[in-house]
């Protein structure tokens, strides 16, 4: 069973990151249209959940099955080190677009 992960590993990394991405926009518009707490700590946890589960087990896996660092492991790292680093500029900027689509949104109903 593990060996099928690792033979699609590249799959399954390239699935989880945008439905990580995905879930922190509407982590972000839960939080600031509906005002939901409930909403926004199951999508932060879709998007922990998909964003570093599936790249620290299999980036884990293959080094102890492979025993050496291969550009998996080294997109991995940088997927990772980018995320901790630019995480609160990335935070920010889909915080603000998250904010600019529920302002249009009242902006046109006001209009109506």
């Amino acid at each position: 069973m593990l060996e099928l992960l690792l033979s699609y590993k590249w799959w399954i990394i390239g699935i989880c990151e945008p439905i990580a991405w995905i879930a922190t926009y509407f982590m972000f518009r839960a939080k600031i249209v509906s005002k939901s707490r409930i909403r926004f700590r199951t999508f932060a946890a879709i998007a922990g959940i998909t964003g570093y589960g599936p790249h620290f087990g299999l980036g884990i896996y293959n080094y102890y099955t492979t025993k050496e660092i291969d550009l998996f492991l080294i997109v991995i790292a940088v997927i990772l080190v980018v995320g901790i680093i630019f995480w609160r500029r990335i935070e920010e900027t889909i915080e603000e677009l998250a904010n600019k689509v529920h302002q249009k949104k009242i902006q046109k109903k006001k209009m109506i």
